[in-house]
């Protein structure tokens, strides 16, 4: 879950006398292993990130560079944080998503060097808003890795028209996609994607019709 915006805000160690590189007994690259071991746990980095001043900036680029926010307020508390410190915005790379909490903009407009999405579903398969095609298509080409779990499209058309908008993307990950109605995508669509992408990473789980 992405942490709340005040905390990721503030760039003030605690008052109690926090420990600076200097005093610290482990060697700067042991310490900053540790950080990089516990990027999985928001609230150890957000301890680090304020206790100590020297510690801060590689909290930070932990914290941010594979963001998981796990609710629709998360995503704009993200957004928030990214607007007001926009030199933060080059850190975020990869970003997992709840696909039926994907507020693509502005999110997508703002984040210059990401590289990785992914768009997942709790416990049934959501189909993609043409408002989020649109926006993808829009700001999605430096994509090169994306991974969509449970989702649903309604032709196999929609799906390769959802996949043109990331005509970057080398690694492609579908886990139980669903495609609603059966038949072939459209000509026109699979010959067009097909000059368009050149993936280097296949791997998809597929459904089709009821």
């Amino acid at each position: 879950m992405f942490p709340n915006n005040d905390r990721l805000n503030s760039s003030r160690p605690s008052p109690s006398n926090p420990p600076t590189m200097q005093s610290l007994a482990l060697p700067v690259e042991v310490i900053e292993s540790v950080i990089d071991c516990c990027s999985d746990d928001t609230d150890t980095i957000l301890a680090f990130a304020l206790t100590c001043r020297d510690l801060h900036p590689r909290s930070i680029l932990v914290l941010l560079t594979d963001v998981r926010p796990r609710s629709r307020d998360r995503l704009f508390d993200l957004c928030d944080v990214l607007k007001a410190k926009p030199e933060r915005q080059p850190i975020v790379q990869s970003l997992s998503i709840v696909w039926d909490e994907f507020a693509p903009y502005p999110l997508l407009s703002i984040l210059p060097a990401l590289r990785h999405i992914e768009l997942w579903s709790y416990d049934s398969p959501i189909r993609c808003h043409p408002s989020t095609v649109l926006c993808c298509r829009r700001f999605g080409c430096g994509i090169r890795s994306l991974t969509l779990q449970w989702v649903e499209f309604s032709t196999c058309t929609a799906f390769l028209q959802f996949l043109a908008a990331f005509p970057s993307i080398e690694h492609l990950t579908c886990r139980r996609l669903f495609i609603k109605q059966k038949g072939e995508a459209s000509p026109l669509v699979q010959k067009s994607l097909s000059r368009q992408l050149r993936l280097r990473t296949l791997d998809v789980s597929l459904r089709i019709g009821s």
